[in-house]
């Protein structure tokens, strides 16, 4: 190789790492329109294997990306939890099946789709708002940081070289193996089980690499680079915790059995252990099984070459039994021992953040690793994306430990429970129902955190609290820094349905609700006027503050949300600042909805009101941060307030 040419650039953003946390942290820089970079050091994306679980908070985020409609088509929905133990003679039986109980407070349900394809939609996504683009095959060598230069707007305290891998030292993800040197089973990674979109992102893998070393010049920079973290390690943060002793093989294959609940989630359990089936895409299930048991008293360690493929088959073999289990085709498989680790701050200094796997670890059997992750990116994306065009206060920063750390907290919390259910010896014997006790009580215990229906957000300058846990008396169920309860609600003006999650789009800018109750009523009417006369000022909060550069005026979207039926109330009777009008665009006729029931649409019920426990007459206005959380609430009259939340928060023109 020859000797490398070196280059320089100034960026406000370096993302290292594409993996789920990373891609999400780049879209928002796509879509506030930030000069940023994002690097990985494999030469391709993921294609199987890894992650694939999907809660329903990840869903709703997805939805406000616009690309929902891709994981409904391919994924798998799974939620019920069916639980199998030993019956008489040698038999499984099934013991019950457990459903959650709040299972229908978001309109999208636990889904399975392999990690690649999600990466694959979050790309697409990125493309479709920038030419931002991951750039493969590249490392970080150095990190050096000048904290004294952090209060300074327009300096670029972080320099990092990069250096371009030659073709030899590139490598190439989701390239599965069986391991033991079997010829019988066939990966999944030719054309016939890769979509056409990734095949072609997997050919330009050849493509070959000029050396090249390269100083960058950034304001920030995100590490998502997974357990092994370069960029913690050169910030000198560690990962505190345990690895457990045991040791559990993980595969996704076609079976070949006659067990009946192999397209369901199950958990089986007999005398030689418990394991965890997982229905995927393309007639796909993965399986976890514990293969091994490193004696930590004799200061064990894990030799991950001595996990076979032909291993983990057997010990499905046996907990599955008497049912036959056999199978021709394995997309992917690996071994891992379970390690609960988090880093003690996901931060350094104001300028310089971690997400993801890079301050968190645990086992991936409670599918919220890769949610957990991607909801860091998507935090602390929006938060740099707005920072950087100079559109907020540099403070909001300051919001990313305390928001993301408690639920990495509680995420391990979680893992300790989860996995000591999986493990436990005394839960195994033979007719015994405190194996399935036990895991159903970890499942409902923590199935707001989960699924996302709580994230638990403190007081900050991005949430103003109320005295209590309910949101004001306005709106009892609109609770700051917590997400905005989904809805689907009716446009005022085309009758067409849409959920709230796509209504408010994450687009970068923050939602004010105006819930503007009932408008046949003479009073309710003149409160709106009286705000809206407001809002329309010179000096209102929908004008006064900087614009996202090049994408919008203002960084503030007026939506209004009636509860009269919609015969009753006609776009046009509503104030000028509701219904804003282009010279050529014309009327905005996304701006109005109305709380009514839709009779073509069972999930349009004219409940919305209800669900948030606001009051149908007097309304209230809410504030919606970028990522769907509420951040505000209040009455119609409380505009001041309204502007001083704003002006915390935003820089003024």
């Amino acid at each position: 190789m020859g000797e490398a040419k070196t280059f320089k650039s100034h960026i406000d953003a370096l993302i290292i790492g594409a993996g789920p946390s990373g891609l999400m942290a780049a879209y928002w820089m796509a879509r506030c329109g930030i000069k940023a970079r994002i690097i990985d050091k494999r030469g391709t994306k993921v294609f199987t294997g890894q992650a694939d679980g999907l809660r329903s908070r990840t869903l709703e985020l997805f939805d406000s990306m616009g690309i929902q409609h891709r994981i409904l088509h391919e994924g798998h929905i799974a939620v019920e939890v069916n639980f199998w133990v030993p019956g008489k003679n040698g038999t499984l039986i099934r013991q019950g099946t457990h459903t959650p109980a709040k299972v229908n407070e978001s309109p999208y349900h636990s889904t399975l789709l392999n990690q690649g394809r999600i990466e694959r939609f979050i790309l697409d996504s990125i493309r479709q708002h920038s030419k931002l683009e991951v750039e493969r095959g590249i490392i970080a060598e150095s990190l050096e940081y000048d904290e004294n230069l952090e209060d300074d707007p327009t300096a670029y305290p972080i320099t990092v070289q990069l250096r371009t891998l030659d073709g030899d030292e590139v490598k190439l993800t989701g390239s599965p193996g069986n391991g033991d040197g079997s010829t019988t089973v066939h990966n999944g990674l030719d054309r016939s089980n890769l979509l056409v979109d990734d095949w072609d992102d997997l050919i330009q893998r050849s493509r070959s690499h000029q050396a090249k070393v390269e100083i960058v010049k950034a304001k920030y920079l995100i590490g998502c680079d997974g357990a092994h973290s370069w960029t913690r390690k050169q910030l000198n943060i560690p990962l505190e915790g345990s690895s457990t002793d045991h040791i559990w093989g993980v595969m996704d294959i076609i079976p070949i059995t006659d067990f009946p609940d192999i397209r369901r989630i199950s958990t089986v359990t007999n005398v030689s252990g418990t394991m965890l089936v997982i229905p995927r895409e393309r007639h796909l299930v993965r399986l976890y099984v514990p293969v091994h048991v490193v004696d930590t008293a004799t200061g064990g360690q894990f030799d991950r070459s001595t996990i076979t493929l032909d291993m983990i088959r057997k010990r499905v073999q046996n907990i599955l039994s008497p049912y036959s289990f056999e199978f021709r085709i394995c997309d992917w498989w690996t071994a891992y021992r379970v390690a609960q680790r988090i880093a003690p701050t996901f931060s350094k200094g104001s300028r310089i953040f971690l997400a993801g796997d890079a301050v968190h670890t645990h086992s991936p059997k409670v599918g919220l690793g890769m949610n957990i992750s991607m909801q860091d990116g998507f935090n602390i994306g929006w938060k740099i994306g707005l920072v950087a065009a100079g559109t907020a206060h540099p403070s909001i920063l300051e919001t990313y430990n305390p928001e993301r750390h408690r639920l990495a907290e509680m995420l391990l919390e979680f893992d300790r429970h989860w996995s000591k259910s999986f493990t436990d010896d005394k839960l195994h014997a033979v007719g015994t129902s405190e194996k399935t006790k036990s895991m159903i009580q970890v499942v409902e215990m923590f199935e707001d955190f989960a699924d996302g229906l709580k994230v638990f957000y403190g007081a900050s300058l991005l949430v103003w609290k109320n005295d209590g846990e309910d949101g004001p008396a306005v709106a009892r169920r609109l609770i700051p820094g917590e997400r905005f309860p989904p809805a689907k609600l009716r446009n005022q003006a085309e009758g067409r349905t849409e959920w709230t999650t796509r209504l408010l789009e994450s687009d970068g800018r923050f939602h004010v609700v105006l819930l503007a109750g009932d408008v046949r009523v003479e009073a309710q009417r003149r409160r709106i006027e009286r705000l809206s006369c407001f809002l329309a000022g010179q000096d209102s909060c929908l004008t006064r503050y900087a614009s996202i550069p090049g994408r919008f005026h203002s960084p503030i979207l007026l939506v209004t949300i009636h509860s009269a039926p919609w015969r009753e109330a006609e776009f046009f009777q509503f104030p000028d600042v509701l219904r804003p009008l282009d010279p050529v665009m014309g009327w905005d006729y996304s701006r109005i909805w109305c709380d009514d029931v839709c009779i073509w649409d069972r999930e349009c019920d004219g409940q919305t009101y209800a669900k948030w426990a606001a009051d149908r007459t007097r309304g209230a206005v809410v504030v919606v941060r970028p990522d769907q959380y509420i951040g505000w609430v209040g009455e119609l009259e409380d505009a001041d307030a309204l502007t001083r939340y704003f002006d915390g928060v935003l820089l003024k023109k």
